[in-house]
Formats: structure tokens, C-alpha cells, sequence
């Protein structure tokens, strides 16, 4: 009895999960819409600091939407593997994307070395993977 109550509790909260995650991208997609709608009428034009601002907040929302991913694939009881590299990666690419390298030359260049460092180790595990085929016919291709 207890057992059935908290399978059932786990997949209510996994549903309450996913369905929070489509509310936030929503959101996410709202917000992208101001920010363009606010880089273009500051200036009439887009300049390079709102490009990286818009990016960010298109990059945001695919975390997001990865993450729904990632919810639906462990609710589906697939192999999240794929999924959870490919969130990874846009998230890293986020951060690359919206480097800062104003500042302590010190400090950019370490932040530098940790995004390629992150980049090499998720390339790295990506590809074992395959080799490993831990996540074969998975790791290119999105949850149906």
C-alpha cells in the first residue's frame, strides 16, 4: 500500500516537474519577445550588447526546453544520458557565447581555461559514450 502511494507520488511530482519546466520556457519565450522588442526601440537597431543579451535569452530557453527533455526522457524511463549531455553543452555554449572579458586579465583567462576545460570534458564524455555505446542511436537524435 505505502509502496503504491509513493510510486504515485513520484510520478505526480514528475508530471508537476515537467509541467513547471513548459510554464518557465514560456515565461522564457515571453521574455525573449521583450528583450528584442527593448533592443531594437532603445536604439532603433540592434547593437552588439543587445545581441548578446537577446543570445543569452534564446540560450536560456533551450536549457530550459533540454531540461523538459531530460523530465519527459526519465518519465518515459529512457536513458537520460543523451539528453542530460546535450543540456550540458548548450549551457557551456551559453556561457561562451555571453563571455565577459572586461576586467582582471587574471580572472578571464581562468574563466577562459574553465570553459574550455568544460567544453573539452563534455566532448570527451560525449565520445565515450558513443564508443561505449552507453548512448547509441541516442546521442544525435531528440525524444520522440
Amino acid at each position: 500500500m505505502l509502496n503504491k502511494f509513493m510510486h504515485s507520488a513520484v510520478l505526480t511530482l514528475e508530471r508537476a516537474i515537467a509541467m513547471l519546466l513548459v510554464v518557465i520556457a514560456a515565461l522564457g519565450a515571453v521574455d525573449l519577445v521583450v528583450e528584442m522588442f527593448n533592443a531594437v526601440s532603445d536604439k532603433g537597431y540592434l547593437t552588439p550588447d543587445s545581441i548578446l543579451r537577446v543570445l543569452d535569452s534564446v540560450l536560456v530557453v533551450f536549457i530550459v526546453i533540454e531540461l523538459f527533455n531530460i523530465a519527459l526522457a526519465y518519465m518515459k524511463r529512457k536513458n537520460v544520458i543523451a539528453t542530460v549531455m546535450e543540456a550540458g553543452l548548450v549551457a557551456v555554449v551559453r556561457k561562451l557565447v555571453i563571455f565577459e572579458s572586461g576586467g582582471d586579465a587574471t580572472y578571464v583567462l581562468m574563466k577562459a581555461i574553465a570553459l574550455a576545460i568544460l567544453i573539452v570534458a563534455i566532448g570527451l564524455t560525449w565520445y565515450l559514450l558513443r564508443r561505449a555505446e552507453v548512448c547509441e542511436g541516442e546521442c544525435h537524435e531528440s525524444i520522440d
